[in-house]
């Protein structure tokens, strides 16, 4: 099982910066920040870019994949993304990830306006300009992977299409029994969907966001539940979960015992 972190930008830039260094030393395989213009939950909260601060993240970084999960249609241009993309991938020497979404917060759609192309057309032009060898420099990579995040139908063919991996928040305000269930199902449609198309399921990683408002799992109890939530996402079919960080981002007062984040994190590096 993969593990990844989500921070928000809702905290003094050195802090953000401290944690970025630290989670990559700690050895997560991935590291994100949000995309919005304000925080969908506290619009009055103070809050930094996503796509700006990225660069500047990734530099104190070595080891970890980078991103923002994901990059919103309400705010970007796929012709700009794709070219902030590749040059994310040259400043962190070829660990960037693009990951999709069509957006959906008000506060963005009221701040940005609504967006001028469908979901579809946004990800089918930034798939078609990463691709276009007249756009030099090319990334350092072979190609970036592309993840496609969220729950429509018109998601799940997306991903099925042109994604290395899918990703899920699961849904708002669930428990972790009716996440699951949705989860499994999910699963399961892109599973037909790959064999409809005749696409190996395998080569479609699925990736699950963990966390309130979304999925009220409490990890960080003990080593124990951290090791029940990945065995139940794990059995749903995912290979990846991506926390939020610090671990106390949203959790129920009394959830969190210092330390647990860190050996869940070494439990999972050993395997």
């Amino acid at each position: 099982m993969k593990l990844g972190a989500f921070t928000l930008q809702n905290r003094p830039w050195p802090e953000l910066v401290e944690s970025w260094r630290t989670l990559d030393e700690l050895g997560l395989d991935s590291i994100w920040v949000a995309d919005h213009l304000a925080n969908p939950l506290r619009p009055e909260a103070p809050w930094f870019d996503g796509w700006t601060g990225l660069p500047a993240l990734a530099s104190v970084t070595r080891r970890a994949r980078v991103g923002a999960l994901v990059s919103s249609m309400t705010l970007r241009n796929p012709a700009v993304l794709a070219k902030a993309a590749v040059t994310l991938d040259h400043i962190s020497e070829g660990r960037a990830e693009l990951a999709l979404g069509a957006g959906g917060s008000p506060r963005d759609e009221e701040l940005a306006g609504a967006p001028a192309h469908s979901f579809e057309d946004f990800v089918e032009k930034t798939v078609e300009l990463l691709a276009d060898t007249a756009l030099q420099p090319g990334p350092v990579q072979e190609r970036i992977p592309l993840t496609i995040g969220g729950h429509s139908e018109k998601a799940l063919h997306l991903a099925v299409r042109h994604a290395d991996r899918w990703n899920s928040y699961g849904g708002k305000g669930l428990q972790p029994e009716e996440a699951l269930r949705r989860g499994r199902e999910h699963n399961e449609r892109l599973t037909g969907l790959c064999e409809e198309s005749g696409r190996d399921p395998l080569t479609l990683e699925r990736s699950i966001l963990l966390g309130h408002p979304f999925v009220a799992e409490t990890p960080w109890r003990s080593e124990e539940a951290f090791l029940e939530v990945v065995e139940r996402w794990s059995g749903a079919g995912f290979d990846e979960l991506i926390v939020y960080y610090p671990p106390e981002t949203g959790m129920p007062a009394g959830s969190v015992v210092t330390g647990v984040f860190e050996r869940a994190v070494a439990l999972v590096r050993e395997g």
